[in-house]
């Protein structure tokens, strides 16, 4: 018998086990109003402060906001959020999320692991990479199991910080009985922008509603006399939201001090951080997602197909 190594991929799910997923992950969600996925092409441009900032910027607006983190192999939400160490908490019908700042609800792999251990997947981590087929499913089951097994209860938009990469959004959708739109960030160079280009095709084949691209650290403000000056200049990415019909719906400077606050796990806007050009630009952000949340609620209720 060959051993797994041998194996080109792991056998597919039978159609019913994933109806049954399914099936468990929309009862979990039947309460949530909006569920909005932040997604990044590639990493390091600042996709988990953008989500983390965006729930903050949705709960200072009175709405009841979850996040999830679903980068699994780099979680970072907890950490932004102060909830590092959190227990795993357990009710009566599942998996509880841990009660963040401003009465967010927080759910993360990373209250599963012990300080700075790292998620294993056992013999699907060896490095030749010939396990990737049954790791990758292996990742998208359990992310399966953290949405289906929270309990969520009522919220009016659940945040999902996504691992990057073009295939994460598609591979969440497939679980998902209803992912009501993306939020998609970059940085103005040319890597990232091929690379989140990539990811919109990607949800835009798989019919998935685009709410807008974010432009991150395009600028950068001066710690001393709050001065914003350009930072990352090398390609627009207003002509990349022109070519993929994708309007830009924030442009957020980096400030030193929201990058402080992630690493303390303090909540950047508060009074200093909301009056300051990267807090309006993260206020602006929700307004945005909020205006366009009611756009797609006022369209459903007319019989119509969600706005993109």
């Amino acid at each position: 018998m060959p051993g797994i190594g041998a194996l080109a991929a792991p056998p597919a799910p039978p159609v019913e086990e994933l109806e049954v997923v399914r099936e468990r992950i929309r009862g979990r969600l039947s309460r949530v109003g909006r569920t909005i996925a932040v997604m990044s092409g590639k990493g390091g441009v600042g996709k988990s402060a953008v989500a983390v900032n965006l729930a903050v910027a949705l709960s200072c607006r009175g709405a009841r906001t979850g996040i999830l983190d679903a980068d699994l192999n780099g979680p970072s939400v907890a950490k932004m959020l102060g909830l590092r160490g959190q227990p795993v908490r357990v009710g009566r019908d599942g998996l509880r999320p841990a009660p963040g700042p401003l009465d967010l609800r927080v759910q993360s792999i990373e209250f599963f692991l012990q300080g700075g251990q790292a998620l294993a997947w056992g013999e699907g981590d060896e490095p030749s990479g010939d396990h990737a087929p049954l790791r990758s499913w292996l990742e998208d089951a359990a992310l399966a199991g953290l949405l289906g097994g929270t309990e969520w209860g009522e919220l009016d938009y659940l945040v999902i910080d996504m691992a990057p990469g073009a295939d994460r959004l598609p591979a969440l959708a497939r679980f998902l009985p209803a992912l009501d739109g993306a939020v998609a960030v970059t940085i103005p160079t040319e890597v990232a922008l091929l690379a989140v280009e990539r990811s919109i095709r990607r949800a835009h084949a798989a019919r998935i509603p685009l709410i807008g691209l974010v432009e991150n650290m395009g600028s950068a403000v001066c710690a001393s006399c709050g001065v914003e000056s350009g930072l990352f200049q090398e390609a627009p990415v207003s002509r990349t939201a022109l070519e993929l019909d994708v309007p830009v719906i924030a442009r957020i400077p980096f400030d030193a001090r929201l990058a402080a606050a992630a690493d303390a796990g303090r909540l950047f806007l508060d009074v200093a951080g909301r009056g300051s050009p990267a807090g309006r630009a993260l206020e602006e952000l929700a307004s945005h997602v909020a205006a366009w949340a009611a756009l797609a609620a006022a369209a459903e209720g007319a019989g119509l197909e969600a706005v993109s």
